[in-house]
């Protein structure tokens, strides 16, 4: 299976074997089913190559995010029929950026959704976003005489969150179990080496919105601009005449990404097709100045800083964008969105360690818990009541799972989310399938979270107010 790329992209010599890691009829893995190239499931320097996948194709040439000509790769179906498709899921991953596994777990949870009997697998489309960075030299196309003169580079720390814990697959298929380990140093070219059209970004700034780094001529455009580009390709009514939802799903740093679009895509004109899904964050984007751990000295002036909050630089798709919305509007927007939130009820793991993300939250289950318990249900226009979520909004807590992305996907409250919940016109939900015992929980208590009973968290009138203070300070800003 080849890209569809410029003829420049002979130099991308690499091949890969066709790995059929979901034609299984089993569509409720035990263990990760995902594919690792040479059994590393985050290479510090990168992926030098990509994998065929059965059922998926590599597809580099139809989603060209505006402004520029800069494309988005992305595994998506390998055949299917788009007047049949009645709903798309935009698989986004985590640091990792392995887009194949993505298209793999979203399969698995497709056919599961339509084992249920409410609709079949063929009137639904995945697709699999990759958003490359700089290491990933190989996996995309490169001239290695550039690559070669590059001789003034830079370092940069992408040390961000420890990997959890999973079984990775060889080529051979057996199963190596892999422990938690620190994310590393690699060094970033200063001279641009693809040969593609590509999108490629420095490291992990593409969670949040950034432009991308390569192609030259990508004109600012980052990755706000590409789901834009991906959206618009599915909510086409001549394309896909009868789709009536895409979901812009993400985990890990890709749910910060969806976070943050959900935030600020500038188009709300097709909400009520959209739906944002969110798993297991690192952080948030808060919209007022408070937040439920406290603030410490190394960021008191910095802790709301754009990706975290409002102020500082926010994405050019947004200061460049039609219309520059105020934060009391910004609020409100966001509060309309149809938004589902997903956390392992185990996934304790502490994020990037450092100070402006832990007055979130140490772990991701305790992040989710404050931002749906506490700080959604108290913003200006939200409910107004402490674990009431506004009604277009949902969590979902998962039992007995960690930091896991194929778990959580293809679990029973990740089937719903994904595929199950507004499938009809109407708005009413498909039938659930067999439960494969990956099953929801209980809103776990404040107490039972990480840290939850010290952390000094405001709570009810107390948090509305500080709530709304914030929202006056920086409405300021905007």
């Amino acid at each position: 299976m080849k890209w569809s790329l410029p003829t420049t992209a002979a130099l991308f010599l690499l091949s890969t074997p066709t790995l059929a890691a979901s034609s299984s009829t089993n569509f409720s893995p035990r263990s990760d089913p995902g594919i690792y190239l040479a059994g590393d499931p985050n290479p510090e320097d990168g992926w030098t190559s990509l994998p065929d996948i059965d059922g998926a194709r590599i597809d580099n040439s139809t989603i060209v995010a505006s402004p520029g000509s800069g494309t988005l790769l992305h595994y998506i179906d390998s055949d299917y029929d788009p007047s049949k498709i009645k709903r798309a899921v935009i698989q986004i991953h985590g640091e990792n950026r392995d887009a194949w596994n993505q298209w793999i777990y979203a399969d698995l949870s497709a056919k599961r959704a339509a084992s249920g009997g409410s609709f079949d697998r063929d009137q639904v489309v995945v697709m699999a976003p990759m958003f490359f960075n700089t290491a990933d030299e190989g996996a995309y196309p490169f001239d290695p005489t550039l690559d070669a003169e590059n001789a003034v580079t830079t370092t940069q720390d992408t040390a961000v969150t420890p990997t959890g814990r999973r079984h990775a697959v060889l080529h051979t298929g057996l199963p190596q179990r892999r422990m938690r380990e620190k994310r590393g140093r690699h060094i970033i070219p200063l001279q641009k080496v693809s040969t593609t059209e590509v999108m490629i970004w420095k490291s992990v700034e593409w969670g949040d919105g950034q432009p991308a780094y390569e192609p030259a001529n990508a004109d600012g455009a980052g990755s706000f601009e590409a789901l834009d580009a991906a959206v618009a390709f599915f909510l086409d009514r001549e394309q896909f005449p009868h789709l009536r939802k895409v979901v812009v799903a993400g985990f890990s740093l890709g749910a910060q990404l969806t976070n943050r679009y959900a935030t600020f895509r500038n188009d709300a004109t097709e909400d009520s097709r959209i739906i944002f899904w969110i798993s297991s964050p690192n952080s948030f984007v808060y919209l007022s100045g408070s937040r439920p751990r406290k603030i410490g000295r190394d960021c008191t002036n910095t802790y709301s800083e754009y990706k975290y909050g409002l102020n500082g630089t926010l994405p050019t798709y947004y200061t460049s964008g039609p219309e520059q919305l105020s934060t009391p509007m910004l609020i409100s927007r966001y509060l309309s969105r149809t938004i589902f939130y997903l956390v392992g009820m185990k996934d304790d793991i502490a994020g990037l360690d450092s100070c402006s993300p832990n007055t979130q939250g140490l772990g991701h289950l305790d992040k989710m818990w404050y931002w749906t318990q506490q700080v959604i249900p108290m913003l200006p226009g939200s409910t107004g009541k402490e674990g009431v979520l506004p009604k277009n909004s949902l969590v979902r807590w998962v039992a007995g799972t960690g930091h896991q992305d194929w778990k959580i996907i293809t679990s029973d409250p990740g089937v719903e989310t994904l595929w199950l919940k507004q499938w009809y016109s109407d708005g009413t939900d498909a039938r659930a399938p067999a439960s494969n015992g990956v099953v929801g929980a209980k809103t776990p208590s404040r107490k039972s979270i990480t840290n939850g009973a010290k952390d000094g968290m405001p709570s009810g009138t107390v948090w509305l107010a500080l709530g709304l203070s914030g929202v006056a300070a920086l409405a300021a800003l905007l």
